[in-house]
């Protein structure tokens, strides 16, 4: 089945039970049946809003993050919703700043950890982490690793949530070009390292891989490519570097991590999908797209399935 029209679609969709979940940088969210495409029902944002996170399926409710359109303009207030998965009914909304101000867009996926604590990255002014209860809205904590000073240093990429010394952390990658850790209870910085110089549209924007051993992170600023840090302290184990920038959020699985390179701005037709060892970071193999690879690829088993900037869809397999 297909559906059309729906408007510009950054996000992935969420396939939860017999439903899928898709937002729009139109501001709408829909559920839709898996098995037949039918319209289960539509759910529109507050006006001039983007919704370019993905959608967050927790328990019976669907957990949306609300932004500003590309550029701020306008800049409205960042807010999360949470939508009865049933019927797309509000169940709570909270803002990100204190009485609704414009600013502090979320554009950042959450991700919910076993205890049922929800963590995600949020924009400028207060760029930051926040911590709360999906099932309430209430805030835990919000920790800041910066003053955003009118840069637009959001923090765009999805939390990360691991353990250290036996106790839950949350890592966090910046536009700004630091990677962070925080202690998941409240907040607390446990180590921070600046890797790059970023940018707003720069920086460390695509979403880290974890592999239980090391953290990847993925660069669009200059030094361009893919570092590997201990998740104890956040200090780099290789790092691999590349001609173009890397937005695709890495995949690491088997000994493999996977991810594409290409431009936001500028030459849309030039890009490859590498794969290195996650060990050293040596190039295992390298496929050129000719095409900018924004795309996070997705692993099944053996099997690499990637997008690219002209619109096709790629599936890889080791040669027999």
């Amino acid at each position: 089945w297909t559906e059309h029209d729906l408007g510009a679609i950054s996000s992935s969709p969420t396939i939860a039970g017999d439903r899928v979940f898709v937002t729009t940088l139109t501001g709408r969210a829909y559920a839709f049946g898996l098995e037949r495409g039918n319209l289960i029902w539509e759910w529109i944002a507050p006006p001039s809003s983007a919704l370019w996170a993905s959608p967050v399926a927790f328990r019976d409710e669907v957990i949306i993050g609300v932004a500003s359109p590309y550029g701020d303009t306008p800049l409205v207030a960042g807010r999360l919703y949470a939508l009865d998965s049933g019927n797309g009914t509000v169940r709570w909304t909270e803002c990100v700043r204190a009485g609704c101000q414009p600013g502090g867009g979320v554009w950042s996926t959450a991700a919910i950890d076993s205890r049922g604590v929800a963590f995600v990255g949020t924009g400028n002014p207060d760029d930051g982490v926040l911590a709360f209860d999906p099932m309430t809205g209430q805030r835990r904590w919000f920790a800041s690793p910066y003053l955003d000073l009118g840069r637009d240093l959001d923090l765009g990429s999805s939390p990360v949530v691991f353990s250290l010394d036996g106790k839950e952390a949350v890592a966090q990658a910046s536009a700004a070009g630091l990677f962070f850790a925080l202690d998941a209870g409240t907040g607390g910085m446990l180590w921070s390292r600046p890797l790059v110089t970023g940018s707003a549209v720069h920086g460390l924007l695509a979403t880290p891989a974890y592999d239980g051993t090391s953290f990847f992170v993925a660069s669009a600023s200059p030094p361009t490519g893919v570092l590997a840090l201990n998740p104890r302290d956040g200090a780099v184990r290789w790092r691999h570097s590349t001609d173009l920038p890397v937005y695709s959020a890495p995949a690491a699985g088997n000994g493999v991590l996977i991810f594409g390179t290409g431009a936001v701005f500028g030459d849309l037709e030039s890009g490859s999908l590498l794969a290195l060892s996650t060990r050293d970071g040596q190039v295992l193999w390298s496929y050129d797209m000719h095409s900018a690879v924004r795309s996070g690829p997705a692993l099944a088993g053996d099997l690499v399935v990637v997008g690219d900037y002209d619109g096709d869809v790629l599936a890889f397999r080791p040669r027999a």
